[in-house]
C-alpha cells in the first residue's frame, strides 16, 4: 500500500507539468477568444466581425486542435454575448442556430 501511494505521487509529479501546460493553454484560448470578441462588441460590431476577429487571433494558435472548427461558432457566439452583457448563456435552439449561421455567413 505504501509503495502504491509512492508510485501514485511519483506519477502525479510527472504529470504536473503537462497539467499546468494544459491549463495555461486553455486560459490562452479563452482569453484570446474573449478579448477579440469583446473588442468588436465594445464598438458595436456584428457577430460576423467578432467571428473574423476571433479567427485572426485564434487560428494561428489553435486551428489544428481537435473539434476547433466545430466548436468555434458557439464559442464566438457565447464570447460575443458575454461581452455585450448577456451574463447567462441563452438557450440554444434550432432557430438560434440558423440565425447564428446566417449572421456568420452574411
Amino acid at each position: 500500500q505504501h509503495v502504491a501511494r509512492r508510485q501514485h505521487a511519483d506519477r502525479a509529479r510527472q504529470l504536473a507539468p503537462m497539467v499546468e501546460a494544459a491549463i495555461e493553454n486553455t486560459r490562452d484560448f479563452v482569453d484570446s477568444t474573449y478579448r477579440a470578441a469583446s473588442r468588436v462588441a465594445a464598438r458595436g460590431g456584428s457577430l460576423k466581425e467578432a467571428w473574423d476577429a476571433v479567427r485572426a487571433a485564434c487560428d494561428p494558435k489553435f486551428k489544428d486542435y481537435a473539434i476547433y472548427e466545430h466548436c468555434l461558432p458557439f464559442n464566438v457566439a457565447r464570447a460575443y454575448d458575454e461581452a455585450r452583457g448577456i451574463d447567462t448563456p441563452r438557450v440554444w435552439t434550432a432557430d438560434r442556430d440558423r440565425q447564428m449561421w446566417e449572421a456568420l455567413q452574411g
